[in-house]
């Protein structure tokens, strides 16, 4: 018999860890693998409906099982109901946290699916195939699953929870890695989470579990065979397990690699000695997600979220001067108690910590979390459909939420992009602005003109950040001096030269003939570019760019852009304020 693990993604780059779980649990039967075969498969939401049935058809199953998620569920219901139609006698097993919680009523609403696994699925899923192959009704005795028999749907209650880790079978075969070659590597070092967070589903149950240190090191030694580009790790608190969470980023922080490796964390769990071994490690190999969520004090008590607020700022701080660890912090819209002015607060507050990224997201009430229970308390009004997220409640509208739509918008085009900082920093203080009003007036502008309604081309969000500085700045030198900031900020991180139209101006650039002779003078390759020192001019002019932005430097001075050299934490170019030099022209050539 041939089962057939399916998992959806969100996009291609990411990868479902879950299916490859689970085919590892049953490929290390091997009694149980004569005659039978067990793969898997991954697509995208944005694949096409017709494609993946077809593909499904194709292997033809006998059973077939999907893990679900809120990203998925609605196409994964879509899908069932057809595979059913043109693979009438296969069973479709479902499980993943979009139906652990409510199972009866998945059952209920989709009458082709036969199977849902409530919980963990390593431990019970082989024990379900196993009885489904056999033809037997053991799978009544399963803990935690729920089935149809007879147009009647039955469930034995239970949540499965895999109790000692390490003895789960590795999931890093050289199926999953060849087939996750440039994508995200999902990692795993624990499971569960020891807060219980209101909005997260973590906090359903109680506890943490954790593999073994030798068990991560051999599953990290394996990955970096492959040289994966990002490992992200998916627990939920990283750190919350200081000692451990030190071993693990010792480990890290010794390999001669060029991988990054993502973890969410809690900031104010970070000790003197945590900051010291942070400060060690080289540029690009750690990112950090924080999630505040928020800085409003009784919305923190009320979603059970404990959080020293004054001694995460400080150690952010410690961390961002560092400069070499990136850093996202996290917010989320629509918590309880927080009404849109408390927001603002949050907003200005975590935007002030100055991180790489600032994520805003909107609440949403997942199934089996405390704050969907306590839904009718707080006057949740919420998407029926996945992925839940709320209209609004008793302290935040609907409007105010399409307020913070467009915001979070204009955040992810000019601020988490990473190409706009000097010209952000220039429009704040400029305009006299909060941080949260910045994007706010902006996000008007560009609802007003359309710009919020269909995608925008990086070019054109400059042309159109510029057009609305012209409406701002009615002082000339305000509104060069924003120009020339745009103009460096393009230039930091798009080492083209092709400077887009709407900043371009004739008087910033510095002649070709005068480029030349300033490559040429061999005092200036030994201060300022000594990696190229021996280097045929014509090869250093592909690699640099030097330009004149009067107000943003110093009399006879210049900017020199070397694009051989980018921070892997900013992600900009190197560029070098170069003096004494623009007049070299009148010099003897070298």
């Amino acid at each position: 018999m041939k089962t057939l693990l399916v998992g959806i993604n969100s996009k291609y780059i990411h990868t479902c860890l879950a299916i490859w779980y689970l085919q590892a649990s049953v490929q290390k039967n091997e009694a149980f693998l004569t005659g039978n075969n067990i793969v898997a498969r991954e697509f995208t939401i944005n694949d096409n409906k017709d494609n993946i049935l077809s593909a499904i058809y194709s292997e033809k199953p006998d059973i077939l099982a999907f893990s679900c998620y809120i990203w998925n569920i609605e196409l994964i219901n879509i899908l069932t109901i057809e595979i059913k139609k043109i693979l009438p006698h296969c069973r479709i097993i479902l499980g993943g946290p979009e139906v652990s919680f409510t199972a009866v009523d998945a059952l209920e609403a989709n009458k082709t699916i036969d199977f849902i696994i409530c919980g963990e699925g390593e431990e019970v899923f082989p024990a379900l195939l196993n009885s489904i192959i056999e033809g037997s009704d053991a799978f009544r005795e399963l803990s935690g699953v729920a089935y149809r028999e007879d147009n009647t749907v039955f469930f034995n209650e239970g949540y499965n929870l895999v109790g000692q880790l390490d003895k789960l079978q590795s999931p890093y075969t050289g199926n999953l890695l060849n087939s996750a070659e440039n994508r995200i590597i999902y990692y795993e070092a624990s499971r569960g989470c020891p807060f219980f967070c209101s909005y997260c589903i973590s906090s359903t149950f109680k506890g943490i579990r954790f593999f073994s240190f030798e068990r991560v090191k051999k599953d990290l030694n394996t990955l970096l065979i492959h040289k994966p580009k990002l490992i992200k790790f998916v627990d939920r608190t990283f750190n919350c397990n200081k000692k451990r969470a030190k071993e693990i980023l010792e480990y890290i922080i010794s390999l001669d690699i060029n991988t990054l490796f993502h973890f969410e964390a809690a900031a104010d769990l970070f000790d003197d000695e945590m900051l010291a071994l942070l400060g060690s490690a080289p540029k690009g190999r750690i990112q950090f997600e924080i999630g505040l969520q928020t800085t409003n004090p009784e919305t923190l008590c009320e979603i059970n979220r404990v959080t020293d607020l004054y001694k995460l700022k400080t150690n952010v701080e410690k961390l961002l001067q560092k400069g070499n660890i990136h850093i996202h912090l996290d917010l989320i819209a629509g918590l309880p108690l927080e009404d849109i002015s408390s927001f603002k607060r949050s907003f200005n507050d975590v935007y002030n910590m100055k991180p790489h990224q600032l994520q805003l997201g909107f609440l949403k009430l997942l199934k089996g979390s405390k704050v969907r229970l306590e839904a009718e308390k707080h006057g949740y009004s919420y998407r029926n459909y996945a992925p839940y997220e709320i209209f609004s409640n008793r302290y935040i509208s609907y409007e105010d939420l399409l307020i913070l739509k467009d915001v979070e918008e204009v955040v992810e085009r000019y601020f988490n992009s990473n190409r706009f900082p000097e010209s952000l920093k220039l429009l704040q203080k400029n305009t006299l602005r909060n941080p949260f009003e910045v994007f706010r007036q902006l996000s008007i502008y560009c609802r007003d003109k359309g710009y919020l309604d269909r995608p925008v081309s990086y070019r054109e969000n400059i042309a159109i950040i510029y057009k609305y500085a012209k409406t701002l700045f009615m002082d000339s030198i305000e509104l060069e001096a924003f120009r020339q900031a745009m103009v460096f900020d393009f230039l930091s991180s798009d080492n083209s030269g092709a400077i887009p139209d709407a900043i371009r101006m004739e008087e910033d650039y510095v002649k070709v003939n005068k480029v030349h002779q300033i490559l040429r003078n061999e005092e200036f390759i030994k201060e300022y570019l000594p990696d190229f020192i021996g280097v045929p001019v014509k090869n250093i002019i592909k690699k640099v760019f030097l330009i004149s932005l009067t107000y943003r430097t110093g009399p006879d001075e210049i900017i020199l852009f070397d694009y051989s050299q980018k921070d892997p934490v900013s992600d900009k170019f190197r560029d070098i304020r170069v003096t004494g030099y623009f007049s070299i022209g009148s010099q003897p050539e070298t």
